[in-house]
């Protein structure tokens, strides 16, 4: 197994898995030709990482992070304004779709400041026939000694309330579950925090100053 950084030609082929393997995301019901725009992107921003998982040449995994979620998604916008207005033109007269992105905007906006890690584990995902292999861990270890090495001990993580595999993955990489947030409506999400070269801060500290 390979664990390396990607490059551009791989962006669409983790743009599949991310469908395949988080199927009912809001990432994953904008379609592969939004991801594999996001994910190239990443590719090339300066401040952000996509770190992928090879079996025999063939890409089985990957993990996604940026150093500041806000800047990162504004900097996107930005730069593929014209193609992502193109490719998500039918969905700007769909309710749900618009509430669900004005409230992730919400999210990075409130977030953003010291009450949590700017720098977030933005996606990880692994092939059904990969699974229960390790390759998660190794993909995970990789995204956190990479921050390491830009000077960022500490990280967060949103996972689905209801997604108790991952959140039992996060537990078992020494997460720090911080709070309960909602970040769609009627979808409750938790907050987790990776620290890496310092102890926790208790939940009960961090919740006094978001």
């Amino acid at each position: 197994m390979q664990i390396e950084e990607a490059d551009l030609s791989d962006c669409l082929e983790i743009a599949n898995i991310h469908t395949e393997s988080l199927e009912g995301s809001f990432l994953s019901s904008l379609g592969i030709r939004f991801l594999n725009i996001l994910y190239r992107t990443l590719v090339e921003y300066k401040e952000g990482f996509l770190i992928i998982a090879q079996d025999n040449k063939q890409i089985v995994g990957f993990v996604s992070g940026a150093v500041d979620t806000r800047v990162f998604f504004k900097h996107f916008l930005k730069k593929n304004i014209i193609k992502i207005t193109f490719l998500l033109l039918p969905n700007l007269f769909n309710i749900a779709f618009l509430r669900k992105a004005l409230e992730i905007a919400r999210y990075t906006k409130r977030d953003s400041g010291v009450s949590l890690p700017r720098a977030e584990l933005l996606s990880i995902a692994v092939k059904v026939t990969h699974r229960d292999m390790g390759i998660g861990k190794q993909l995970f270890k990789k995204l956190a000694n990479d921050f390491c090495a830009v000077g960022i001990s500490e990280f967060r993580i949103i996972v689905g309330a209801r997604l108790a595999k991952a959140k039992k993955f996060y537990q078992n990489m020494e997460c720090k579950r911080i709070r309960q947030i909602e970040l769609h409506r009627g979808e409750e999400s938790e907050i987790y925090v990776f620290a890496s070269k310092e102890q926790f801060r208790t939940a009960e500290s961090v919740e006094a100053i978001i």
